[in-house]
């Protein structure tokens, strides 16, 4: 493990099981310089949970690329094999007229259970209306809700059947 990752590590923003990916880096001080971000002791950057139900502690990041301001969300995944390999679950480019900004979305840790949700990713169209007119989502493993504070929500589940990661959107 390089000096860097031992001491992110230390700091805890990087996953207990290796590395960050290739290029990318945590946000710093000025990305996180959010308010809303303050309300969270990791400032809405890491969620830490078993979200493939194989009993392994699997983390998501949001990232920084080093060479852009661009944004991405990572889930370090446990595999079958024993390991953990990085998925990239959304990418957000950066905006060059505003290199100062900070995070543009925030992720968190949504317990299993039933979920009211507007439209998979993708859908022509979404009920934005209330829950009790939405399609339910019952979850039998945690899942990693991403949203926009104070602006849109989805929620990230993993599927068995598909073995990858789902996106339903919960507001707009």
């Amino acid at each position: 493990m390089s000096i860097l990752a031992t001491v992110l590590l230390a700091a805890g923003a990087l996953p207990v099981h290796g590395e960050l990916p290739s290029g990318w880096r945590p946000p710093n001080a000025r990305e996180l310089a959010d308010p809303m971000l303050q309300q969270s002791p990791n400032k809405f950057t890491r969620a830490i949970a078993d979200f493939n139900a194989d009993g392994r502690q699997d983390t998501a990041l949001l990232l920084i690329h080093r060479k852009s301001s661009d944004e991405a969300l990572w889930v370090h995944l446990s595999d079958r094999d024993g390991g953990y390999h990085w998925i990239k679950l959304d990418h957000i480019k950066g905006s060059a007229s505003h290199p100062d900004a900070s995070l543009a979305m925030a992720i968190d840790v949504e317990p299993p259970g039933v979920v009211a949700y507007a439209c998979f990713d993708y859908a022509e169209d979404c009920n934005f209306g209330p829950d009790s007119g939405r399609p339910k989502l019952k979850l039998s493993s945690p899942s990693l809700m991403y949203f926009r504070p104070e602006s849109a929500a989805s929620l990230y589940f993993w599927s068995n059947s598909k073995q990858k990661f789902l996106r339903v959107w919960l507001s707009d």
